[in-house]
């Protein structure tokens, strides 16, 4: 049984938190081996989960009483930032901090390679369907076809073309004989 890469999507994060049989894993590492695609996703979605483990001990921080107020501002407008849903003035001072701040611009490139990957899903997901709803509609015309025992296109134009023959034919006969 050889894994897909939308199998893998839905396996990496089992595979990242070891919760997959011994056999699957071994497929899971197969698939990774050989697939350059996979392997790209396995690092980006093993960091940002690295990341996201450390975030949660963050987000107690941003919430303390000791947190400063830029940084708050700063969690607190990143998904409008990268939205471009906030003012001029607000978005000048998110790119400052975030030029600023290591953690900040580590925190903004996970956020969008999040996006990344959820739109590149997305757009997947959305052709994958598109194919097989083209395929299914296909086939259904071809079965109509077949039930409607209609002639191949040549096979038309043969008749049509013997059928006019036939009455030329029996036009010339036809005006001999008088």
């Amino acid at each position: 049984m050889e894994i897909t890469c939308a199998q893998m999507d839905v396996l990496l994060s089992f595979y990242i938190e070891g919760d997959l049989s011994k056999a699957l894993k071994s497929k899971v590492e197969e698939h990774l081996k050989e697939c350059s695609a996979c392997r790209a996703k396995y690092e980006i979605v093993k960091s940002m989960l690295k990341e996201l483990r450390s975030t949660v001990e963050d987000k107690e921080e941003v919430f303390s009483p000791t947190a400063t107020s830029q940084y708050r501002i700063f969690k607190n407008n990143l998904s409008a930032y990268i939205d471009n849903e906030l003012p001029a003035e607000e978005s000048i001072k998110i790119k400052k901090y975030t030029i600023n701040n290591k953690q900040a611009r580590k925190e903004l490139e996970d956020t969008y390679n999040i996006r990344r990957l959820m739109n590149e899903s997305f757009h997947k997901s959305r052709l994958d369907a598109r194919q097989d709803f083209s395929k299914n509609v296909i086939k259904q015309l071809n079965l109509n076809e077949e039930y409607n025992l209609s002639f191949h296109p040549v096979l038309k134009l043969a008749i049509a073309f013997v059928m006019t023959v036939l009455v030329l034919s029996a036009i010339i006969i036809f005006s001999l004989t008088l």
